[in-house]
């Protein structure tokens, strides 16, 4: 992708740069490069209604360019206030302040003031202003933020100045590679986190298969999410869940109109077992018998013996991929896992358990089956505790999708039409001649030469889904 810088004069510039244009350049001219899918960075004095900043990001966006800022970041510029996390975070540095308004400059989300720094790349991941200045106000009930506006280049003093050069170099450097990238997509990985969902053989593999589709694929770390702007899409590879870092980059993307995969409704909607089983029972879906237990219906062991039979599972709603369950052989047990469970969710769910030897896992990619494996799962403790990682306690074996039930495969597609497009793994037991579903993971594992085993044009076929969705989103920027 070749990245460019537009300012209104070749003078508000630091320095000299093929990379530079002037704002009446872009509007008359546009890009002086076909190949790949442009970059701006607007940086123009002002981006206010009908100003020639606001002009660049308009006919950016008409002619499918990549801008930054968007036309509608500069067209809502009224500043959300931050999360309570990050306000508990500055309440010391804001005590020991005198003044009762205080400007705060973030510069491509950095900042001079050192204390200020999660604050700046709130703001720039939130809003994509390159350059901005916000205003925090003491009032009656503590701090706020009272304004947030675009800055120009010529405002900036010397050591902003640098942090703005800085960053922009560091986007620009490699914009005259013969072979320049389309679309920017940043994959959301911890390298140290023992619980992501795809190991450096699968990323590798599908950074590979992504640039054949003309997409850069960057990883990008969980403490970087004010860079999110720099990118078109957004692939979600840590450990999901609501609350987690991951929800926010989803919703972040999502927000900036970016494709994402996985989705923020993706995420709510796998994560709680009650809301699943709900959705999926109304729809026809078979699975196992299951009672809903409340606080005030802790002391009906028997009455869910009787119902149910046992073994039981006994599980804590929310929590995913074989999280918060235990397994429950006798009426004792039950009681206790009840009181146990009960102690930290407000609702358990109660679950006959079906005995078999290994489950199905069946990866869909937009309501399409994309790989098939047996799990052969350890039987669960009886206690109520999170796993460091399922992945560690399973045995998974890759199956060709032509050697998976035909049975299998239709409750398969059943159950994950109820949650429309996006990257799922449904994972089934089969029962006799039939089979109920278990759960449905929002965002599967994918590791080399483990899920993608059996299915070699995975990563080609996920690569190309990133590369419609993005194609689409340029078709329908005006609409």
């Amino acid at each position: 992708m070749s990245t460019y810088v537009i300012v209104e004069e070749p003078g508000d510039w630091p320095c000299h740069g093929d990379y530079l244009l002037t704002a009446r350049s872009y509007l008359q001219h546009g890009l002086p490069t076909t190949g790949g899918r442009g970059r701006i960075i607007n940086l123009c004095r002002s981006l206010d209604h009908l100003s020639a900043g606001y002009y660049c990001s308009l006919l950016a966006q008409a002619r499918g360019h990549h801008c930054l800022p968007g036309l509608q970041a500069i067209s809502v510029l009224q500043p959300q206030q931050p999360p309570a996390k990050l306000w508990r975070k500055l309440q010391g540095w804001l005590a020991q302040q005198n003044e009762d308004r205080i400007r705060v400059r973030a510069i491509f989300g950095q900042c001079e003031q050192e204390a200020l720094a999660g604050l700046a790349r709130y703001y720039y991941g939130l809003s994509q202003l390159p350059l901005q200045e916000l205003t925090l106000k003491r009032g009656r009930h503590g701090w706020s933020v009272r304004q947030q506006q675009s800055l120009s280049p010529l405002a900036l003093g010397e050591g902003e100045r640098a942090l703005m050069l800085s960053h922009v170099q560091s986007l620009v450097g490699d914009r005259a590679e013969p072979s320049t990238p389309r679309y920017q997509l940043a994959i959301l990985a911890d390298p140290g986190d023992g619980r992501a969902s795809s190991d450096d053989l699968a990323l590798a593999r599908f950074i590979r298969a992504a640039a054949v589709q003309g997409i850069h694929a960057e990883i990008l770390a969980p403490n970087a999410i004010e860079r999110l702007p720099e990118f078109d899409s957004l692939w979600l590879r840590s450990e999901t869940a609501v609350g987690h870092y991951t929800f926010e980059f989803a919703r972040r993307a999502e927000q900036l109109k970016m494709p994402v995969i996985d989705s923020s409704r993706a995420i709510l909607a796998c994560s709680n077992k009650l809301y699943l089983y709900e959705l999926m029972v109304r729809s026809g879906v078979a699975m196992p018998p299951t009672m809903v237990v409340t606080r005030r219906g802790r002391h009906q062991v028997e009455e869910l013996v009787q119902r149910l039979g046992l073994p039981l599972m006994v599980k804590i709603p929310d929590g995913a991929q074989g999280r918060d369950l235990a397994m429950a052989s006798d009426e004792p047990q039950l009681a206790r896992l009840l009181e146990e469970g009960l102690s930290r969710s407000a609702l358990l769910l109660v679950q006959s358990r079906i005995p078999a030897e290994f489950d199905w896992r069946i990866g869909f990619l937009d309501g399409s089956p994309l790989f098939a494996c047996r799990r052969y799962r350890p039987e669960p403790g009886n206690r109520i505790r999170r796993r460091k990682h399922p992945l560690d306690m399973s045995r998974i074996e890759a199956i060709a999708m032509n050697e998976v039930p035909e049975r299998v495969l239709q409750m398969a597609r059943r159950a994950v039409h109820q949650l429309g497009n996006g990257l799922f793994g449904v994972d089934l037991r089969q029962q006799g001649q039939g089979c109920v579903l278990l759960e449905i993971i929002d965002n599967p594992w994918i590791r080399g030469d483990i899920e993608d085993k059996e299915a070699p044009d995975l990563y080609d076929r996920l690569a190309l889904a990133f590369r419609e969705r993005l194609e689409n989103r340029g078709q329908q920027a005006l609409t």
